[in-house]
């Protein structure tokens, strides 16, 4: 089973990154840092004839997001939302269904978690974003299997949620056991 975990913050001693890695501890996955990546905002040309392609990395980042089953997801939240970072690779998601062919397909039943860390009650306001990534999975029929929520503030301080360490811990078992299943 071949997991990504995609972290779009821009920190580089990252909680959300943090919390999700403890999730996937002794598990093969591969991480995609979008802040070390190149890459350009949308430019929407659903409705034109042709849209033209840009000059960045995003290609390489959806190549490997398409071989995956497993996608972790891992943002701050900032401003009760995902971060721009993670956004940003989202939106050229509209850009894949028109120029990836297969992209539709490809993304059908793919299993997702989400892996949100605020310092602002995040587990009443990281509900706007699993909102947001429930609609995301069911438009492109992906497999919403969880929302990993942990309180932290300050670089690293994600380590003293005791109660998101010992979740993460569980879901990463499960999703051993899930793998060993299907192998």
């Amino acid at each position: 089973m071949k997991i990504v975990l995609i972290t779009g913050s821009s920190r580089q001693a990252s909680n959300s990154t943090y919390l999700a890695k403890t999730m996937l501890a002794g598990l093969p996955f591969t991480e995609l840092e979008i802040k070390t990546f190149t890459l350009q905002p949308i430019v929407d040309h659903r409705h034109d004839r042709e849209w033209p392609r840009v000059a960045d990395d995003y290609p390489r980042l959806i190549k490997q997001v398409l071989t995956a089953q497993v996608i972790v997801f891992a943002t701050p939240i900032y401003w009760y939302g995902m971060s721009g970072l993670m956004k940003t690779f989202i939106d050229r998601w509209s850009e894949s269904l028109k120029l990836v062919q297969g992209f539709r397909e490809g993304m059908k039943g793919k299993q997702v978690y989400l892996v949100l860390v605020g310092g602002d009650r995040p587990r009443k306001k990281g509900q706007l974003i699993e909102q947001q990534f429930r609609y995301i999975c069911e438009f492109l029929q992906m497999n919403f299997k969880t929302v990993l929520i942990g309180e932290a503030n300050r670089p690293l301080e994600i380590k003293n949620d005791q109660a998101a360490l010992q979740l993460a811990a569980q879901l990463g078992h499960q999703l051993k056991r899930d793998g060993d299943q299907h192998a």
